[in-house]
């Protein structure tokens, strides 16, 4: 039996760990000793020298024996921080300050370094991230081998870092008011930027995100009679910027209520206004409603929080009841000179209303934009490449191609008509799409003033596209006396599509909906100059001609004769030759701007 009772403790002590717990520990807090934890009350406690922290506390606790329990000592110990949103969560974001009979461990945890009996264990902790928020502290104390407790819990730690708020009336300077904290990276989170903005379990969440990856969350959760609010932006430039949600009735910009956090120069500001229009404006009183306001930087992400009254008194209806349900906006923008600037792309938009009562998980209403990018692209080939090519070829290349097809139409008007049916067909299709989308014919746009007529330059291009053809349905036969009328509105009507398509697209890819890269602008430009030049070069080149080739252009025209070789037929053949190297060079130019655009418009 002694034998056995050896072996037993010598097996036992291969499972000891003297020197702390191990991090196979980390999750279940319990120790791998061969037996389960009391079920009695434990004789320790874990004391708090305060029950809130911020920036300039230092923030003890420790690990001792109860009031009642006259010194108990004990080994060894694991302690943990947790959230206040689930027992499950344990908080990475801060680090233990530990005595020499300690270490580090578990991702912001502590635990013994020695086995020597301990009446108590003293900690300094502090949090690496920004976090502001509840935790609790809690801790697995081992009296001797076979005897500890578990799930030993402090009180409730409130952790805040404040950012004071403007006085009343600060509307102009948005930097006047240095916060609390320290803007430095965090070397102790074990979150990276890139999962940071994220959901939590308790919140009502909404995000912008693109794959698996977010730019911006926002997070709210009712407490009494306020919504606390938390804001996680990932901007490309976490300098010099803001983010903001706003609550809108329709959807829209205009008349929308904003509460925007500001970082600028290291220093951070929250302040409330109103859209008026697609401007922004402070209210007289920066932070009616506004209570706890904390803001941070870490690792490039923003966090910005701050409890909203549901219902807030004084104010003159710029400020909505959370009572109430509103489309929910999130954005964000840069920072110059101290003022908040338009934001660089359009604001995700919910696709509901929200009750920020309930916490519920919001999706975005246009999260892939796939019918915006479709119609843009559909537009910019139809007029960009094909368009261009029916008009260059119908107005210069009709002596280019003399035979005909086998039904009798000349080479010129079959390829001309393909094309311009083509127009005709993938203008409409993009027509209906954005119809579909928007609901409406002249939707409100954001951006500048000009911008706003993009809708109806599109419709008058639909418009065009459509005379066009059923002005061909009923066109004179060549020869006669009005079919100079034709070939003149034809002409025209061809020309002014062509122009208002291409003024049509340069507008579309300035929206702020759209998200292309201002280097769209340019490829728009670059397009219309060269089109505009090869239009110049060849209409040159056919007045040079005409001197000398116009009785055989006449013929060709009217009688669609061949002529017989002559020095005029052989300058005819050398301008061919000219023209068709124009014809190849517009044609890869066309494509080229086409598939540049189109590869803007699908990626932004």
């Amino acid at each position: 039996m002694i034998v056995v009772y050896l072996g037993l403790v010598f097996l036992c002590g291969c499972y000891g760990y003297p020197s702390g717990a191990p991090d196979s520990a980390c999750n279940s807090m319990t120790p791998n000793h061969g037996v389960g934890p009391q079920n009695t009350s434990p004789p320790y406690v874990i004391k708090l020298s305060s029950s809130n922290f911020t920036a300039e506390e230092n923030l003890t606790i420790t690990i001792t024996s109860g009031d009642n329990q006259n010194g108990t000592t004990f080994d060894g110990f694991l302690i943990e921080v947790f959230t206040n949103l689930s027992d499950t969560i344990r908080f990475s974001g801060g680090e233990f300050t530990v005595p020499s009979n300690a270490h580090q461990t578990c991702s912001g945890g502590a635990t013994h370094s020695d086995p020597k009996p301990k009446s108590s264990i003293s900690l300094s902790w502090k949090p690496t991230s920004t976090f502001s928020g509840t935790v609790k502290f809690r801790a697995t104390v081992v009296q001797t081998y076979t005897t500890f407790w578990e799930n030993i819990e402090s009180q409730s730690l409130h952790v805040e870092y404040i950012v004071p708020s403007p006085p009343p009336g600060n509307t102009t300077d948005v930097t006047t008011n240095p916060p609390h904290i320290t803007t430095s990276l965090s070397s102790g989170t074990t979150q990276t930027p890139s999962d940071m903005p994220r959901c939590e379990k308790g919140f009502g969440c909404f995000k912008s995100c693109s794959g698996d990856a977010c730019d911006a969350v926002v997070l709210w959760r009712r407490h009494e009679n306020v919504v606390d609010f938390r804001i996680m932006s990932r901007p490309t430039n976490p300098d010099h910027r803001w983010v903001a949600i706003g609550l809108s009735p329709n959807g829209k910009m205009a008349r929308t209520s904003v509460v925007m956090c500001l970082y600028d120069n290291t220093i951070f500001s929250v302040i409330e206004g109103i859209n008026n229009g697609y401007s922004f404006s402070p209210l007289p009183n920066t932070t009616l409603g506004l209570l706890n306001m904390t803001a941070s930087i870490v690792d490039t992400v923003m966090t910005c929080s701050f409890s909203r009254q549901i219902n807030v008194t004084g104010d003159l209806g710029d400020v909505y009841s959370l009572s109430r349900k509103y489309y929910l906006l999130l954005g964000n923008g840069p920072i110059r000179s101290g003022k908040p600037k338009r934001h660089e792309h359009t604001p995700v938009v919910s696709a509901a209303k929200v009750d920020f009562l309930l916490n519920q998980d919001v999706g975005a209403g246009d999260e892939s934009m796939l019918m915006y990018k479709l119609h843009g692209s559909l537009m910019i080939f139809a007029w960009i490449l094909l368009s261009s090519l029916g008009i260059i070829i119908a107005r210069y290349y009709k002596s280019n191609w003399k035979g005909s097809m086998p039904c009798g139409v000349k080479v010129w008007f079959a390829i001309h008509r393909i094309l311009m049916s083509s127009v005709f067909l993938i203008t409409g299709l993009a027509f209906a799409i954005i119809f579909i989308k928007v609901g409406t014919l002249l939707q409100m746009t954001d951006g500048s003033v000009y911008l706003k007529y993009h809708p109806i330059l599109g419709i008058t291009v639909m418009a065009l596209s459509l005379v066009n053809p059923v002005m061909a349905l009923f066109r004179c036969k060549p020869g006669h006396k009005y079919r100079h009328v034709f070939h003149y509105s034809h002409m025209f009507v061809g020309m002014s599509a062509q122009i208002l398509a291409a003024t049509t697209i340069y507008f579309g890819v300035n929206l702020e909906k759209s998200n292309t890269p201002v280097e769209a602008s340019y490829v728009v430009i670059a397009y219309a100059t060269t089109y505009a030049l090869i239009e110049f070069i060849l209409e040159c080149e056919k007045q040079y001609r005409k001197s000398y080739e116009d009785d055989i252009e006449k013929q060709y025209i009217l009688k669609s004769a061949v002529t017989e070789y002559s020095p005029q037929a052989q300058s005819h053949t050398e301008g061919n030759s000219f023209k068709q190297s124009i014809l190849v060079l517009h044609f890869l130019c066309m494509t080229s701007y086409s598939a540049v655009l189109i590869y803007m418009v699908a990626t932004a």
